[in-house]
Protein backbone atom coordinates (compact mmCIF):
# COMPACT_ATOMS: atom_id res chain seq x y z
CA UNK A 1 0.00 0.00 0.00
CA UNK A 2 1.47 3.32 -1.07
CA UNK A 3 1.59 6.16 1.39
CA UNK A 4 -0.24 9.24 0.15
CA UNK A 5 2.11 12.21 -0.41
CA UNK A 6 0.94 15.62 0.74
CA UNK A 7 1.72 17.71 -2.35
CA UNK A 8 1.60 21.02 -0.42
CA UNK A 9 4.18 19.77 2.07
CA UNK A 10 6.34 18.47 -0.78
CA UNK A 11 6.12 21.78 -2.66
CA UNK A 12 7.06 23.66 0.50
CA UNK A 13 10.04 21.36 1.04
CA UNK A 14 11.26 21.87 -2.54
CA UNK A 15 10.70 25.61 -2.31
CA UNK A 16 12.62 25.83 0.97
CA UNK A 17 15.53 23.88 -0.50
CA UNK A 18 15.56 26.18 -3.51
CA UNK A 19 15.49 29.27 -1.29
CA UNK A 20 18.32 27.85 0.80
CA UNK A 21 20.47 27.37 -2.30
CA UNK A 22 19.60 30.86 -3.50
CA UNK A 23 20.73 32.26 -0.16
CA UNK A 24 23.99 30.26 -0.33
CA UNK A 25 24.69 31.64 -3.80
CA UNK A 26 24.02 35.25 -2.76
CA UNK A 27 26.23 34.95 0.33
CA UNK A 28 29.07 33.41 -1.65
CA UNK A 29 28.76 35.96 -4.44
CA UNK A 30 28.68 38.91 -2.03
CA UNK A 31 31.87 37.75 -0.29
CA UNK A 32 33.68 37.23 -3.60
CA UNK A 33 32.56 40.56 -5.06
CA UNK A 34 33.95 42.33 -1.99
CA UNK A 35 37.31 40.56 -1.93
CA UNK A 36 38.01 40.19 -5.67
CA UNK A 37 35.88 42.84 -7.34
CA UNK A 38 33.02 42.42 -9.80
CA UNK A 39 35.09 41.96 -12.97
CA UNK A 40 37.41 39.27 -11.61
CA UNK A 41 34.69 37.04 -10.19
CA UNK A 42 33.20 34.36 -12.44
CA UNK A 43 29.95 32.47 -12.09
CA UNK A 44 32.01 29.29 -11.86
CA UNK A 45 33.88 30.66 -8.83
CA UNK A 46 30.62 31.62 -7.20
CA UNK A 47 29.18 28.16 -7.78
CA UNK A 48 32.25 26.51 -6.27
CA UNK A 49 32.21 28.80 -3.23
CA UNK A 50 28.47 28.24 -2.71
CA UNK A 51 28.83 24.48 -3.06
CA UNK A 52 26.42 24.22 -5.98
CA UNK A 53 26.69 23.58 -9.71
CA UNK A 54 27.19 26.41 -12.19
CA UNK A 55 23.86 25.39 -13.75
CA UNK A 56 22.15 25.98 -10.39
CA UNK A 57 23.63 29.47 -10.20
CA UNK A 58 22.37 30.29 -13.68
CA UNK A 59 18.93 28.82 -12.94
CA UNK A 60 18.53 31.27 -10.05
CA UNK A 61 20.33 34.21 -11.67
CA UNK A 62 20.58 34.51 -15.42
CA UNK A 63 23.85 36.45 -15.34
CA UNK A 64 26.44 37.97 -13.04
CA UNK A 65 24.82 41.41 -13.16
CA UNK A 66 21.55 40.05 -11.79
CA UNK A 67 23.41 38.17 -9.08
CA UNK A 68 25.34 41.29 -8.06
CA UNK A 69 22.10 43.26 -7.89
CA UNK A 70 20.49 40.52 -5.79
CA UNK A 71 23.43 40.55 -3.37
CA UNK A 72 23.08 44.30 -2.84
CA UNK A 73 19.31 44.11 -2.56
CA UNK A 74 19.51 41.26 -0.04
CA UNK A 75 21.86 43.25 2.22
CA UNK A 76 19.58 46.30 2.10
CA UNK A 77 16.54 44.14 2.91
CA UNK A 78 18.19 43.00 6.15
CA UNK A 79 17.81 46.50 7.53
CA UNK A 80 14.05 46.87 6.86
CA UNK A 81 14.35 50.35 5.37
CA UNK A 82 11.16 50.22 3.30
CA UNK A 83 8.02 51.57 5.03
CA UNK A 84 6.03 48.45 4.08
CA UNK A 85 8.49 46.33 6.06
CA UNK A 86 7.52 48.00 9.33
CA UNK A 87 5.12 45.73 11.21
CA UNK A 88 3.71 48.19 13.76
CA UNK A 89 2.06 51.55 12.97
CA UNK A 90 4.43 54.52 13.33
CA UNK A 91 4.14 58.26 13.28
CA UNK A 92 6.13 60.15 10.68
CA UNK A 93 8.86 61.40 13.00
CA UNK A 94 9.21 57.97 14.60
CA UNK A 95 9.56 56.25 11.23
CA UNK A 96 12.08 58.81 9.96
CA UNK A 97 14.16 58.23 13.10
CA UNK A 98 14.06 54.47 12.60
CA UNK A 99 14.89 54.84 8.90
CA UNK A 100 17.86 57.07 9.71
CA UNK A 101 19.18 54.72 12.38
CA UNK A 102 18.89 51.67 10.12
CA UNK A 103 20.47 53.43 7.16
CA UNK A 104 23.33 54.61 9.36
CA UNK A 105 23.93 51.04 10.53
CA UNK A 106 23.84 49.76 6.96
CA UNK A 107 26.29 52.36 5.67
CA UNK A 108 29.00 51.46 8.18
CA UNK A 109 28.50 47.69 8.04
CA UNK A 110 31.51 45.65 6.88
CA UNK A 111 29.66 44.38 3.82
CA UNK A 112 28.60 47.87 2.72
CA UNK A 113 32.07 49.32 3.23
CA UNK A 114 33.59 46.41 1.31
CA UNK A 115 31.15 46.87 -1.55
CA UNK A 116 31.79 50.62 -1.65
CA UNK A 117 35.51 49.93 -1.96
CA UNK A 118 34.91 47.35 -4.69
CA UNK A 119 32.90 49.93 -6.66
CA UNK A 120 35.56 52.59 -6.22
CA UNK A 121 38.34 50.26 -7.36
CA UNK A 122 36.34 49.33 -10.46
CA UNK A 123 35.05 52.83 -11.20
CA UNK A 124 35.07 53.58 -14.92
CA UNK A 125 36.09 50.03 -15.81
CA UNK A 126 32.70 48.30 -15.70
CA UNK A 127 29.02 48.79 -14.95
CA UNK A 128 29.46 47.77 -11.32
CA UNK A 129 29.00 51.30 -9.91
CA UNK A 130 25.73 51.78 -11.82
CA UNK A 131 24.46 48.37 -10.69
CA UNK A 132 25.40 49.16 -7.09
CA UNK A 133 23.71 52.55 -7.18
CA UNK A 134 20.48 51.25 -8.65
CA UNK A 135 20.17 48.28 -6.26
CA UNK A 136 21.42 50.10 -3.16
CA UNK A 137 21.34 53.89 -2.64
CA UNK A 138 19.06 54.49 -5.62
CA UNK A 139 16.45 51.98 -4.47
CA UNK A 140 16.53 53.25 -0.87
CA UNK A 141 16.10 56.80 -2.09
CA UNK A 142 13.13 55.82 -4.27
CA UNK A 143 11.44 54.12 -1.31
CA UNK A 144 12.04 57.18 0.86
CA UNK A 145 10.70 59.45 -1.87
CA UNK A 146 7.45 57.46 -2.05
CA UNK A 147 7.04 57.68 1.73
CA UNK A 148 7.68 61.44 1.81
CA UNK A 149 5.19 61.95 -1.00
CA UNK A 150 2.55 59.99 0.92
CA UNK A 151 3.18 62.02 4.07
CA UNK A 152 2.90 65.22 2.06
CA UNK A 153 -0.44 64.15 0.61
CA UNK A 154 -1.67 63.41 4.14
CA UNK A 155 -0.75 66.93 5.18
CA UNK A 156 1.85 65.79 7.70
CA UNK A 157 4.84 67.11 5.79
CA UNK A 158 4.96 70.18 3.55
CA UNK A 159 7.59 69.51 0.90
CA UNK A 160 7.84 71.35 -2.41
CA UNK A 161 10.56 69.17 -3.93
CA UNK A 162 10.39 65.53 -2.82
CA UNK A 163 13.59 64.54 -4.65
CA UNK A 164 15.59 67.27 -2.94
CA UNK A 165 14.18 66.40 0.49
CA UNK A 166 15.00 62.70 0.10
CA UNK A 167 18.54 63.56 -0.97
CA UNK A 168 18.93 65.94 1.98
CA UNK A 169 17.98 63.36 4.60
CA UNK A 170 20.18 60.65 3.13
CA UNK A 171 23.11 63.04 2.74
CA UNK A 172 22.88 64.05 6.39
CA UNK A 173 23.10 60.42 7.47
CA UNK A 174 26.23 59.76 5.41
CA UNK A 175 28.58 61.02 8.12
CA UNK A 176 32.32 61.16 8.82
CA UNK A 177 32.26 57.68 10.36
CA UNK A 178 31.47 56.09 7.00
CA UNK A 179 34.25 58.05 5.30
CA UNK A 180 36.70 57.02 8.02
CA UNK A 181 35.76 53.39 7.48
CA UNK A 182 36.15 53.70 3.71
CA UNK A 183 39.74 54.93 4.00
CA UNK A 184 40.66 52.41 6.69
CA UNK A 185 40.60 54.64 9.76
CA UNK A 186 39.02 53.54 13.05
CA UNK A 187 35.51 54.86 13.61
CA UNK A 188 35.43 57.98 15.79
CA UNK A 189 31.88 57.38 17.07
CA UNK A 190 30.42 54.54 19.10
CA UNK A 191 27.31 52.65 18.02
CA UNK A 192 25.22 54.63 20.49
CA UNK A 193 26.64 57.95 19.30
CA UNK A 194 25.87 57.02 15.70
CA UNK A 195 22.32 56.12 16.67
CA UNK A 196 21.90 59.47 18.40
CA UNK A 197 23.36 61.31 15.43
CA UNK A 198 20.98 59.55 13.01
CA UNK A 199 18.01 60.34 15.27
CA UNK A 200 19.00 64.01 15.41
CA UNK A 201 19.20 64.11 11.61
CA UNK A 202 15.66 62.74 11.38
CA UNK A 203 14.37 65.19 14.00
CA UNK A 204 15.98 68.13 12.23
CA UNK A 205 14.50 67.00 8.92
CA UNK A 206 11.05 66.54 10.43
CA UNK A 207 11.07 69.99 12.07
CA UNK A 208 12.11 71.58 8.79
CA UNK A 209 9.31 69.99 6.75
CA UNK A 210 6.40 69.37 9.12
CA UNK A 211 3.23 71.28 8.28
Amino acid sequence: MHKKVDTKVEEKRVRSKSEEKRSQIIDAAGALFITDGFEKVSMEQIAKSAGVSKQTVYSHFGNKQLLFTAAIDCKCEEYDLAPNKIKQPMGCEEYLSLFSQQLSSLLISEDAIGMFRACISGAGQSEVSKLFWEAGPGKIRRQLRVYLEEQSKLGILCIENIDTAAAQLMSMIVCETQFQSLIGLPQSKSTEELKQYATQCAQLFYKAYRC
